[in-house]
């Protein structure tokens, strides 16, 4: 007689004929992942199985999200969605999704997958609940989140959580970062997908995502918070630490929403200089406040492959301004006219090369200059860079030049829409008259000496 079957088991080891004999026997419910499911359009079972087929159907999609959430490579990879063990017991932690890796008959690596869709928001409890039941009863160690929540990479997460398990990781993606890597697949560049066929499931993947009936879009608007830290600092008054909070989520969602748009403009990944900041929700959120409260301005880089500098982005709250600015190094060796002349050539390519985005942002671009030794720079407008070398001279040494773009919002910029809308456009003049247009000087290669007899 058949031993009853009854929780935990441990997964990774496990022989996969013994796991698809639990399902049999309905010890354990699981779907295998449908690229065509019958649950209900945009339902989060429908994502799931969809998101999860795209990944089992196009291969280099598959590797690009298993570099994300650091599943191991190698074997064949199997896909599940409505993860349940059949026990009543254990009926209330049900997972949308499992991907599990099989080596020599045995699962080598394992990982559930929660989503949420459209309106869906991932609660700090409820996670907390699933990795302390994957690890006791599944003995696994992967949890990845997936929703509409911006995030600069997937080892942070829009949620607090405390203290995982030892060994126990958790990642988060956006749909939006999902939608970039799939579109970057599908851009001309080295990283195409090679089977013509899958290109078309991927095709059809990211339409599904895309669909205005599915309800996936990018950032659109700030929180209420960010009206609420305007409007006290215009007047004066310290913003309650809510209103802060929110904020400065607002604009670290905006900022790797920001990320994601230039990414697919350009059909590169682009990051931002918050990847490289504090893991924790909470520590960024801490540390961003923090400066926001100091210098009533929040600030990001872009970063962008092959881009010899960072695109810096500023928020100034109470001028209600926001700037962008790109950096340049001026010929060493030779004298401030000359440097100066390096970058007026600079602004003639940009006026040459794209005149259609440089008439829309001419009026409000700058040029920052930074001496050796100096604390502040000294900005001149555009048309007035011949004032440079009257003010400057030849007595102090012009080591940078920063060409910034600069636009008032006035009352936009506390729109929670608007200031959205105009961030977005800005990012786009800026990078198509500036950016891909201007030359970073660098020093020619050592020449080789004749000898002297």
């Amino acid at each position: 007689m058949k031993k009853p079957f009854s929780p935990p088991i441990k997964l990774e080891g496990m022989p996969i004929e013994r796991f698809m004999e639990h399902i049999h026997d309905g010890d354990i419910h699981a779907q295998p992942a449908r690229l065509i499911p019958t649950y209900k359009t945009g339902d989060e079972l429908a994502l799931a199985s969809i998101f999860l087929s795209g990944m089992k159907l196009v291969k280099e999609f598959r590797e690009k999200i298993c570099n994300e959430i650091k599943f191991k490579k190698g074997g064949k990879q199997l896909f599940f969605t409505e993860v349940v063990f059949s026990h009543k017991e254990y009926g209330d932690c049900r997972f949308d999704g499992l991907m599990i890796s099989v080596v020599s008959g045995k699962i080598k690596d394992s990982i559930f997958f929660e989503f949420k869709g459209k309106n869906g928001t991932l609660e700090s409890d409820q996670i907390e609940r699933y990795v302390k039941f994957v690890k006791k009863n599944y003995g696994a160690s992967k949890l990845a989140t997936v929703s509409t929540e911006y995030v600069a990479d997937s080892t942070q997460r829009p949620y607090n959580i405390g203290a995982l398990p030892k060994g126990f990781e958790v990642y988060h993606l956006s749909w939006s970062h999902i939608k970039t890597i799939a579109h970057l697949l599908l851009f001309n560049n080295d990283e195409n997908v090679e089977d013509e066929d899958q290109v078309e499931i991927l095709r059809e993947v990211l339409n599904y995502f895309e669909s205005d009936a599915i309800g996936l879009k990018g950032y659109t608007q700030m929180k209420s918070g960010w009206k609420s830290v305007i409007e006290a600092i215009k007047t004066g008054v310290k913003p309650n630490p809510e209103a802060i909070e929110e904020a400065v989520q607002s604009w670290l969602e905006e900022q790797t929403d920001m990320a994601h748009i230039l990414s697919q403009e350009l059909g590169a990944m682009v990051m931002t200089s918050s990847v490289k900041k504090d893991q924790s929700l909470k520590a960024r959120l801490k540390s961003e406040s923090q400066a926001l409260l100091k210098s009533d301005m929040l600030s990001f880089n872009l970063q962008v492959k092959g881009v010899a500098s960072e695109v810096k982005v500023d928020a100034n709250f109470r001028n209600e301004t926001v700037s962008m600015s790109y950096s340049l190094s001026p010929p060493t060796d030779r004298g401030n006219s000359a440097r100066v002349t390096y970058i007026e050539k600079e602004l003639q390519r940009c006026e040459k090369n794209n005149p259609e985005a440089m008439e829309v942002i001419d009026g409000d671009v700058f040029v920052d200059v930074h001496v050796k030794y100096a604390s502040n720079d000294e900005r001149f407008p555009k048309a007035d860079t011949y004032r440079i070398r009257e003010e400057v001279g030849n007595s102090q040494d012009i080591n940078e030049f920063k060409i910034v773009y600069v636009k008032s919002l006035g009352s936009k910029f506390k729109s929670s829409k608007g200031f959205v809308d105009i961030i977005e456009k800005m990012m786009i003049d800026f990078y198509q008259g500036v950016v891909q247009n201007v030359r970073s000087w660098s020093p020619p290669p050592p020449r080789i000496q004749n000898k002297v007899d």
